[in-house]
C-alpha cells in the first residue's frame, strides 16, 4: 500500500514538472519550412518601428519575426540593414524563441531577391509615387523619412540591390531636401524605393 502511494506520489509530481516545463531541445521549425531553426520563405514586409517582420512559408505559413540593430542580412558575401529587404524577397531566417516566446532573428540571408524572381517592379507592376522634405537619414539601415504634403511621415527604405545611381542619390542626401520618389507604397506609412525622380 506504501509503495502504491509513493508510485502515486511519484507520478503526480511528474505530470506538474512535464505540464508547467517549455519545450526543451531544438526550436520545433516544422511548420516553418526549414531544418536547423531556419525560417524559409517570402517575405510579406518589413516594419522598422516595431522591428517586426512577416514571412510567408512555401507551406503558406504566415510567420511573425522579430529583429534589432544587430541583425544581419546576408546577399552575395555583403551585409545589409533589415530594412534592405523588400516584399518578395525570398529568405532563410535563422530564429530563436526570446523570453516571451516570440520568434527572433540574428541573420538572415537572401536566396533570391524579388527582381530575381521575377517579381519587382521592373518586370510591369504599377509603381507608385511619392514627395515630400528629408527628416530623417538612417544611412546604416538604408532608410529615409520624408514628410509629405499631408504632413505625414513616410519611412523610405532602398532595396539591397537597389541601381547605383539610386545608391549614390541615397548618399547624398541631406536633411531639409526635397525629393520625389517612385516605388511601392506598403502601407500607409511605407515606402520602397525604386528610384528617385
Amino acid at each position: 500500500m506504501r509503495a502504491g502511494r509513493q508510485l502515486l506520489g511519484f507520478l503526480s509530481l511528474a505530470i506538474i514538472l512535464l505540464a508547467g516545463c517549455p519545450a526543451v531541445g531544438p526550436l520545433d521549425t516544422g511548420g516553418y519550412g526549414g531544418l536547423n531553426n531556419d525560417v524559409i520563405g517570402e517575405v510579406q514586409f518589413v516594419d522598422a518601428r516595431s522591428r517586426e517582420m512577416e514571412i510567408r512559408t512555401d507551406a503558406g505559413r504566415r510567420t511573425l519575426v522579430r529583429f534589432d540593430n544587430n541583425t544581419q542580412v546576408s546577399y552575395r558575401q555583403r551585409t545589409y540593414p533589415v530594412t534592405s529587404l523588400e516584399r518578395g524577397d525570398y529568405v532563410a531566417a535563422r530564429v530563436e524563441q526570446d523570453r516571451d516566446g516570440r520568434l527572433f532573428t540574428d541573420s538572415i540571408s537572401v536566396r533570391e531577391t524579388a527582381q530575381d524572381r521575377g517579381m519587382g517592379a521592373s518586370v510591369g507592376t504599377r509603381l507608385d509615387h511619392a514627395e515630400g522634405r528629408v527628416e530623417y537619414i538612417d544611412s546604416r539601415r538604408g532608410t529615409f523619412e520624408i514628410r509629405d504634403q499631408r504632413n505625414r511621415i513616410i519611412v523610405v527604405s532602398v532595396a539591397l540591390n537597389a541601381p547605383r545611381v539610386v545608391t549614390d542619390r541615397f548618399n547624398r542626401l541631406r536633411n531639409g531636401d526635397y525629393v520625389r520618389i517612385e516605388g511601392r507604397s506598403i502601407s500607409s506609412d511605407r515606402f520602397d524605393l525604386e528610384n528617385f525622380l
